[in-house]
């Protein structure tokens, strides 16, 4: 499922790239495996969960995309980096839902990938508000604020 879901998707200032197969194990270092093949899971409230995994990251922030295997669908999250804890934010609720947001806003991001392109082709609000209720449709009882911040970067 992970290959079929767009591998980067850039709107304005933002991109999000997903990570494809072959990148997937290499990808929970610094998450879930230490430098030395150690585990950096633990149980404890803003832990990294050993049920986590990275498929993806913020290009803006860094923040990873990942998804909790221990939930029916693999819901879809993300996490600020750098705060010495772990608060996920669910960003979809599957990541069937994941890959429809991602293409919403793909769908919307035509000419307007970069800063520059955005600022000569600014998104509108009915625009906006379409993404949105898609997104939703396919993500219900979501807060879609995750969303929300992408389209006004």
């Amino acid at each position: 499922m992970l290959d079929s879901i767009r591998p980067d998707t850039s709107f304005g200032c933002c991109k999000l790239r997903i990570y494809r197969s072959p990148e997937l194990e290499s990808a929970q270092n610094g998450y879930s495996i230490g430098t030395n093949g150690e585990s950096l899971t633990g149980d404890e409230d803003g832990d990294w969960s050993r049920n986590w995994v990275v498929i993806g990251y913020d290009d803006t922030s860094g923040d990873p995309l990942f998804i909790d295997t221990s939930e029916e669908g693999y819901p879809v999250y993300t996490a600020m980096i750098g705060q010495g804890r772990w608060d996920r934010q669910r960003i979809a609720v599957s990541l069937t839902g994941f890959s429809h947001a991602l293409s919403a806003i793909a769908a919307v991001a035509e000419g307007r990938e970069h800063p520059v392109t955005l600022e000569q082709n600014p998104l509108t609000q009915s625009e906006g508000d379409n993404v949105l209720a898609s997104i939703r449709q396919q993500n219900p009882n979501m807060d879609v604020r995750f969303w929300e911040t992408l389209l006004s970067s």
